[in-house]
């Protein structure tokens, strides 16, 4: 799964490698915790963009926002299936551009967390969907979920499951809203080959969603 995520890179560099058509005024974030703003690139007639999505989706019908609590991750295998997702599937899809995400493993003393990034400086794209809920006064708030899948080799010892990472040709694919067959896009949603991460033990302050700041990523001894 995906429980936690950070998002600290530039604005300018985040245009330049996601070909994004507008600029960005971001702050970056070492602690994204479910039900927080996060930044998702959706496509447009005029080219990619970037939004501020609540992370969990939250289906049109659901009574309130609480729903997408509960819903943060969407697992590929069903997702094609699901009523909540099968729909943003076929026709809203995104990416999450993530520097890192967390994972953590249980130790004697309590959980560990793992902090894991791309090989190279360059952030990762992680699979989306997203949806509008719309409350009863006609408020419209953004919601989008992570799709996850089996664990490849650089994290299956640490948790039986993972976010789809996305590059090249996927990531295009993924992307493109002339692209709706599930036969298709569900061939993209594959486990992550070995080397597609790299990890490191980080400091237990992350454990708090109420922390943030690079001290998230301080090194354990």
């Amino acid at each position: 799964m995906c429980g936690r995520f950070a998002q600290t890179t530039p604005a300018d560099d985040l245009v330049r490698l996601f070909k994004l058509v507008l600029g960005l005024n971001i702050a970056p974030r070492f602690n994204i915790a479910p039900t927080q703003e996060a930044l998702v690139i959706r496509p447009h007639s005029d080219g990619r963009r970037a939004h501020l999505h609540r992370w969990g989706l939250t289906p049109p019908w659901a009574p309130d926002l609480k729903q997408g609590a509960r819903m943060i991750n969407a697992r590929a295998e069903t997702l094609f299936d699901k009523p909540s997702f099968k729909q943003p599937a076929r026709t809203q899809r995104c990416i999450f551009p993530v520097s890192a995400f967390y994972e953590w493993r249980r130790t004697a003393t309590g959980k560990d967390p793992m902090l894991f990034t791309a090989p190279s400086s360059r952030p990762l794209a992680l699979a989306g969907v997203w949806s509008i809920w719309t409350a009863v006064d006609g408020a419209q708030t953004p919601t989008a979920s992570i799709v996850t899948t089996t664990a490849g080799p650089d994290m299956v010892d640490i948790h039986s499951r993972m976010p789809v990472l996305l590059g090249g040709a996927a990531l295009t694919d993924w992307l493109d809203p002339k692209l709706s067959d599930p036969c298709a896009l569900q061939q993209l949603l594959a486990p992550a080959p070995r080397g597609s991460l790299v990890r490191r033990s980080v400091s237990r302050h992350v454990n708090s969603v109420r922390n943030e700041g690079p001290e998230c990523w301080k090194a354990t001894q």
